[in-house]
């Protein structure tokens, strides 16, 4: 209708000045029905309008109210989630937290028991060794026979043999104590750095449950959906609850271990307190042995004196005898000389001239004999004195042997006292 408006204006417009020269335009005319026409279109859009309008403002609003049920419900979704994340993050933790002071406590039980087994090796090398070696080279200042190979050097040998070998288990248990408190404090070293990025974590979504949308200072988020998470949660779970056994399995192995080590020093210690005391029991029955040899020796020296000083009188009473014989024989020698200057027919061999020689002979003979039982004295006396000289060297010997075992040995000995470290 509305093209047929214009060209009836067009029309008007060339019928008024038809025939004539320039003039004025006169503005068109419309019709009524123009005008009813116009006024209908107009009414129409305006309706039309305000209908869609009103639909617009209906849609919006069911948007509205959809996307703000929609946000609701995520939202208490997404917190209900949280809150259950956060639970099990808080479980976690407090397994966490009771596995590092477990694994605390037990690396602290760790250190006292390799402090125990440090202990046991430096007693061993400091004293047992020490005084081993000590009393060895002790016994080799003993003296001629008694340096020998007994009893006490065999237990001496066998002493130290025990020593090296207690030591080598010990050096042992000492390596498996250093390696597992290496293990168990790398496991600590995950718990914490686990238990440190859980921490964070918890914190962070507890932050995000009390985040609302009408607070202030909130920023401006970011648009972070691009972002994908490094790890999955089966990943999550698997790694947390491996760091859990790990130390578990660490912890069942250092309480394996301590148990070990105890049974260990006891019987470390019960088998060098037995060979200690067998030791000691062989220097007590060699210096019991010593001593009744030197009893006996002094007894021996004893008697050998008696004789000695019997000897000696016996050859002064013999030397004596001899002496007086020698006089005798002097006075008969004498007589017989002077009987030997008697005149013409006295110079006669008469019964006193008899009975002289007689006696001289006799005399002779005795102090022959003197003489012989003399030189067996003296000869005897010789040997007597060597024994004496022999025997006291053997006391001698004794007594530093004695002395080296029972003062020396026995002395720095009574430092062996194992105890369980």
């Amino acid at each position: 209708m509305l093209p047929n408006m214009r060209t009836r204006r067009a029309v008007g417009l060339h019928l008024t000045g038809k025939g004539y020269g320039p003039q004025a335009k006169i503005p068109p005319k419309y019709s009524e029905e123009d005008w009813d026409f116009n006024n209908h279109v107009k009414f129409r859009i305006t309706c039309d309008q305000e209908r869609l309008a009103e639909r617009i403002v209906e849609e919006s609003q069911r948007v509205v109210d959809e996307t703000k049920d929609t946000t609701k419900n995520w939202q208490r979704e997404v917190e209900h989630h949280m809150r259950e994340r956060t639970s099990e993050i808080r479980f976690l933790l407090d397994e966490l937290n009771r596995q590092k002071k477990t694994a605390m406590l037990e690396d602290e039980a760790l250190n006292t028991y390799r402090n125990r087994v440090l202990n046991a090796i430096d007693f061993l090398k400091e004293k047992s060794l020490a005084i081993n070696q000590r009393c060895q080279i002790l016994r080799e200042g003993r003296i001629g026979v008694d340096l020998c190979d007994d009893e006490v050097d065999r237990c001496l040998r066998r002493e130290l043999k025990v020593i090296k070998g207690c030591q080598c288990l010990m050096d042992r248990a000492l390596k498996e104590a250093t390696e597992q408190i290496r293990s168990l404090r790398a496991t600590m070293y995950l718990l914490d750095k686990d238990l440190a990025q859980k921490d964070k974590s918890l914190l962070i979504d507890e932050n995000n449950l009390t985040l609302r949308e009408t607070q202030r200072n909130m920023g401006h988020g970011k648009d972070l959906s691009n972002l994908e998470c490094r790890y999955s949660l089966g990943e999550w779970q698997h790694q947390t609850y491996k760091n859990i056994e790990d130390n578990a399995k660490e912890l069942n192995s250092a309480s394996q271990l301590r148990a070990y080590i105890d049974l260990l020093l006891k019987q470390v210690c019960e088998d060098m307190q037995n060979q200690t005391d067998r030791t000691n029991e062989a220097f007590e029955r060699r210096i019991a042995e010593m001593k009744h040899v030197k009893k006996c020796l002094e007894d021996k020296h004893n008697d050998c004196m008696i004789h000695i000083h019997e000897m000696q009188r016996n050859i002064q009473q013999l030397e004596k005898e001899l002496v007086d014989k020698q006089r005798s024989l002097t006075l008969c020698q004498t007589r017989l000389s002077n009987r030997a200057r008697r005149p013409g027919l006295e110079l006669t061999c008469d019964s006193v001239q008899d009975a002289l020689y007689h006696e001289m002979e006799a005399l002779q003979a005795s102090i022959c004999k003197l003489n012989v039982k003399i030189n067996e004295n003296k000869a005897s006396l010789r040997y007597l004195l060597h024994v004496q000289i022999m025997q006291e060297e053997e006391i001698n010997i004794k007594a530093n042997s004695i002395k080296i075992d029972e003062v020396d040995c026995m002395t720095i000995r009574q430092a062996l006292k194992y105890q369980s470290f």
